[in-house]
């Protein structure tokens, strides 16, 4: 039987998109559902009650549904996600998370590979900062939308690159599979509305010289549709994104069989 996985991003909290997902993994020989991070809704009002939103959603929504499924869930938080309900996922006293498996900087087993997930993602110009870091020491920043931050946890010291090379540590790149939120700089994945390319270098960098077994990214909604395809190589690594159509109501999705790599792609 194949190893199949469905892999989907940026859902923002949309319980349609959740359903479709649940739904899709119920209907098909499944066996794991990878989620690459911005998983929970946004709201107006003060940031207490935007943090305090996506928390009960965590706890109202999205552990009791997906810990419903019985299948193995892999995911990351993203950009758009409050750190400060990272807790939630981690020294979990509860221990309801059950088949639910927090992957941000951890090496888990999936089938014969591995599977390593990371969340922070290159300097983009809004306000929330809680899952970004300069890609190196070089501290390049775009220009911001904002003359102020928004950060609900202490700032992480270090770079992405740091970050990265660091996996090298938790398992062999060749047998494993990255959740990276953020896609690879100057592919088709991370091509925003004006034509810019605005993926992580460092991410390139660390993909281009370890050549990891795969690599599911998020993070720019529109990109597949910008540059034509949820796929691209660096040398013999098969990178995706399958994008967002949010806040359509389209879930992006992929079907993936682990073993020989055959994709299938799905708006749902």
């Amino acid at each position: 039987m194949p190893n199949k996985i469905l892999y989907a991003s940026d859902l923002h909290g949309n319980k349609d998109f959740y359903n479709k997902l649940i739904k899709k993994a119920r209907e098909e020989e499944i066996k794991a559902i990878l989620i690459g991070g911005d998983l929970a809704p946004k709201s107006p009002g003060t940031l207490e009650q935007a943090v305090n939103c996506q928390k009960e959603f965590f706890e109202n929504f999205f552990i009791p549904q997906l810990s419903a499924l019985k299948k193995d869930v892999f995911f990351i938080m993203g950009n758009d996600d409050f750190r400060a309900n990272e807790k939630i996922f981690i020294n979990n006293k509860n221990n309801n998370l059950n088949n639910l498996k927090y992957i941000h900087k951890k090496r888990f087993n999936l089938f014969n590979k591995n599977i390593v997930g990371y969340s922070f993602v290159n300097p983009t110009p809004f306000r929330l900062k809680d899952w970004e870091k300069f890609e190196d020491d070089k501290k390049e920043m775009p220009q911001q939308l904002h003359d102020y931050e928004i950060r609900t946890v202490k700032k992480e010291e270090g770079t992405i690159k740091g970050g990265l090379s660091s996996f090298i540590k938790l398992s062999n790149p060749k047998k494993t599979i990255y959740v990276i939120h953020a896609p690879p700089f100057n592919t088709k994945l991370d091509i925003v509305a004006s034509g810019s390319h605005v993926g992580s270098k460092a991410v390139r960098e660390f993909i281009e010289q370890e050549q990891p077994y795969l690599t599911l990214h998020g993070h720019i909604h529109e990109s597949p549709k910008m540059s034509g395809s949820f796929m691209d190589k660096i040398g013999s690594t098969i990178c995706i994104n399958a994008g967002s159509s949010y806040p359509e109501n389209k879930l992006n999705s992929l079907i993936i069989d682990i073993e020989n790599l055959d994709l299938k792609y799905m708006e749902l």
